[in-house]
């Protein structure tokens, strides 16, 4: 018997079937949560180096191919000036993580460990501040004198090392699967920016098979906004993040702070995100310097006023440009309920994430609005009709 969408018999079996098929998979999928869970977590951890490769190949690739056309510039065949560019890519990248582990890291850790060793000098240097705003200002501050007297961070830092010893003993398997994996990330990585061109022609090809010519090329386009938008966007933020941290470092040891690393550190690392991340950087710089020298607190944040605005101004223009297609209010807004839902990670992709579905809702309403022939003016409050 011909099963006919049309007779309503037929199409009332198709709904309850389709409408139970679907129940029966939501039912299974709600019970077996936890396996199925599990089930992801096993995958992602099996696919781990290659899902790392491919987050290196779409940072590297950029820098690949502006290398690449130095060197195609100069007449260098294609190949090899492709060979020869991810060559010096990869070993730039493996230089900068040699420098991050070898020169950053350790006098990051020399930072701490000074601080922490002169804290209770701080402590008691702020607390005569404090005494003496109290005094001349009839302020009371006797609850934040309380806190300081009883805090030890020392102490507090030992005890937490101590008890959390076999702890990190247990992790030391982890470390050396991570870093294996992260050995075979860049093989993969290389190997998947050298053979660029077959991966996405294979890509391509099954996505017109399966798709067809229409749903394949919207699918391409798509692709391809995702691409510009995430590469200039991630690696561009970067790119900044590492400037502005470097500003940062020097400036302070230009003006003579203490911890000039782990300042350099904690402005560029919250520089990634938008709109608040120059708050969340600068926040506890200053109340850092504020409990050893209050003036520096004061220096720094002019300082850093001045960085930020020649950074919004100057930097990001030049290393982003102008080009997410969103505006202010949907970049606070993305921010916002990204970090809502995903918390410091949300804040740092709600951004990019945001302004690919903008992206992918008006080309799917613009063709859809080809397809009915139909011409919106934003000016007028309804359409009068199709032409």
């Amino acid at each position: 018997m011909k099963f006919d969408l049309k007779n309503p018999v037929h199409r009332k079996i198709f709904i309850y079937s389709t409408s139970l098929i679907i129940g029966i998979i939501a039912y299974l999928i709600l019970t077996r949560v936890n396996d199925l869970i599990s089930f992801l977590s096993t995958c992602v951890s099996v696919l781990a180096p290659f899902l790392i490769g491919f987050g290196l190949a779409f940072l590297l690739d950029g820098p690949v191919n502006w290398v690449m056309n130095r060197l195609l510039g100069v007449g260098l065949p294609e190949k090899r000036a492709r060979n020869l560019s991810i060559l010096i890519v990869v070993v730039l990248f493996l230089l900068f993580i040699l420098f991050v582990f070898w020169v950053m890291i350790p006098s990051l850790m020399d930072s701490i460990r000074v601080f922490v060793s002169n804290f209770s000098n701080y402590a008691h240097g702020f607390e005569m501040n404090l005494e003496v705003l109290a005094e001349k200002y009839n302020l009371d501050f006797s609850q934040i004198l309380n806190l300081l007297k009883g805090l030890n961070i020392a102490d507090m830092l030992t005890n937490y090392m101590q008890s959390s010893m076999s702890q990190i003993m247990s992790y030391s398997m982890n470390i050396v699967h991570w870093a294996a994996n992260l050995v075979i990330a860049l093989a993969a990585a290389v190997y998947m920016i050298a053979d660029k061109d077959n991966l996405l022609k294979a890509a391509k090809i099954l996505c017109y098979s399966f798709l067809g010519q229409r749903k394949a090329n919207f699918v391409q386009v798509y692709m391809m906004d995702a691409k510009n938008i995430f590469q200039q966007y991630i690696v561009g933020n970067i790119i900044d993040s590492v400037i502005v941290g470097f500003i940062a470092w020097f400036g302070s040891m230009l003006f003579g702070f203490p911890y000039s690393p782990m300042i350099g550190l904690i402005v560029g690392i919250t520089n990634v995100i938008p709109v608040f991340g120059p708050f969340l950087g600068a926040i506890p710089v200053c109340l850092l310097l504020f409990i050893i020298k209050p003036l520096d607190a004061l220096i720094f944040a002019i300082f850093i006023l001045i960085v930020q605005q020649i950074d919004g101004n100057v930097l990001k223009p030049l290393i982003l440009g102008d080009k997410l297609g969103i505006s202010g209010f949907w970049i606070l807004f993305s921010v916002s309920v990204g970090g809502a839902l995903f918390g410091v990670i949300g804040m740092f992709l709600g951004v990019p994430v945001f302004a690919l579905i903008y992206e992918g809702l008006k080309d799917y309403t613009s063709l859809q609005l080809k397809d009915r022939h139909m011409v919106v003016d934003g000016s007028a409050s309804i359409v009068d009709d199709e032409s």
